[in-house]
């Protein structure tokens, strides 16, 4: 079994907490697990002895959760991947495992998916930046304004807002 781990950023840049606390778990996990780390621009890995691998995206438009999934699944299926490691806020866990799972059914492949429990160490407020460039996750009411949303619609929908 070869493990990967899948970093996904909760806001920008990649100065606030949010994306420091999911580089410190992501790097933490790809020392536990001898494995490299898929991410995007703003988790900044700092530790020369771990292997990153960046998401290639414009920082004017950055790709949606599913798009970050396919991409990821890509990158894992290229690298012989079998064990896919989620490290994401605690808010942005559900749909990351989410959308990461629907990808690896729709190509009916044989990756494990697990997700880094260690991210709910931290207190939820730890999450939200009032100085992130996404005002989605600059406060809770934000995010769960637009999180209920994304529950409620069906999926086909979803990947139709998010192509």
């Amino acid at each position: 079994m070869k493990s990967g781990i899948l970093a996904f950023a909760f806001g920008a840049p990649k100065t606030i907490l949010a994306n420091q606390l999911i580089a410190q778990i992501a790097t933490q996990k790809a020392y536990e697990l001898k494995a490299p780390i898929y991410t995007q621009l703003d988790i900044q890995i700092k530790d020369k002895n771990v292997k990153v691998d960046f998401i290639k995206e414009q920082v004017s438009k950055r790709p949606s959760t599913l798009k970050i999934s396919e991409k990821a699944i890509q990158w894992a299926e290229n690298k012989n991947i079998t064990d896919l490691w989620i490290v994401a806020a605690s808010p942005h866990l559900w749909r990351c495992a989410r959308d990461v799972s629907y990808i690896v059914d729709k190509k009916n492949l044989k990756i494990n998916i697990h997700l880094c429990k260690k991210i709910n160490i931290y207190p939820e407020s730890s999450w939200f930046c009032i100085n992130s460039i996404q005002k989605r996750t600059q406060s809770k009411k934000n995010w769960k304004r637009r999180e209920r949303i994304i529950r409620l619609i069906p999926f086909y929908i979803y990947k139709f807002i998010t192509a």
